[in-house]
């Protein structure tokens, strides 16, 4: 009788064991298929980022870093008119 105990506690700790794993494998397996489909996602985006970025230049409307660009050139200018007018100024006073 002692041995037929035993062999069900075995059988039953292996079918715990077994139910585990699957229950591991199978979220292992959803992680991976959510981690799949946001990568997809996220190539979609972008492929549709980089389409519209296309349209956009080949219309002619500059991007972000040429905006950011011109905007430091026009504070660079801005400063080198200020100083051209203060020396101006400062000439002028001198005469």
């Amino acid at each position: 009788m002692a041995k037929k105990l035993k062999r069900n506690e075995d059988q039953q700790t292996a079918e715990v064991v077994r139910m585990s794993s699957q229950e591991i494998w199978q979220a292992g397996l959803s992680a991976f298929a959510k981690a799949q489909e946001e990568e997809g996602k996220f190539f979609s985006m972008q492929l549709f980022e980089e389409r519209v970025l296309r349209a956009l230049s080949s219309i002619g409307v500059p991007t972000a870093g040429e905006v950011a660009a011109l905007n430091r050139r026009i504070d660079e200018l801005t400063l080198q008119v200020a100083a051209l007018r203060a020396a101006e100024k400062l000439k002028n006073s001198r005469r």
